[in-house]
């Protein structure tokens, strides 16, 4: 019994916990914004696995509109965004997954005026 339980404690330990990652806030600078301007937008996620892996989940993000047009920044947690020339607001989401299948959503609106 005590063999069993050792190896059970072990396994445990070995096999180790995903934690999800977590959007902290996304960003769009400016907002509101007037028809046809560029829109730089930040999504801020962590995935802390603490003591579960030697260092944080490296993830992946993507981006969706309702309209208008989105274009790859600098990192994968930087877009820009152009308005569509008609007002309204609209949606800019962002999905970050990490490579154990976790995922988080977070959507921003921004007033194009």
């Amino acid at each position: 019994m005590k063999k069993t339980a050792s190896i059970l404690i072990i396994f445990l330990f070995s096999c180790g916990f995903n934690h999800e990652p977590t959007i902290d806030s996304i960003t769009a600078d400016p907002n509101p914004v007037s028809a046809g301007e560029i829109v730089t937008l930040t999504c801020t996620a962590t995935d802390d696995e603490g003591a579960d892996a030697y260092e944080d989940d490296k993830l992946d993000y993507t981006w969706d509109a309702t309209a208008g047009v989105i274009t790859p920044g600098t990192s994968d947690d930087n877009i820009s965004w152009t308005s569509p020339q008609q007002t309204g607001v609209y949606s800019i989401s962002c999905v970050v997954n990490d490579p154990d299948n976790g995922v988080d959503i977070a959507t921003i609106d921004i007033v194009v005026q």
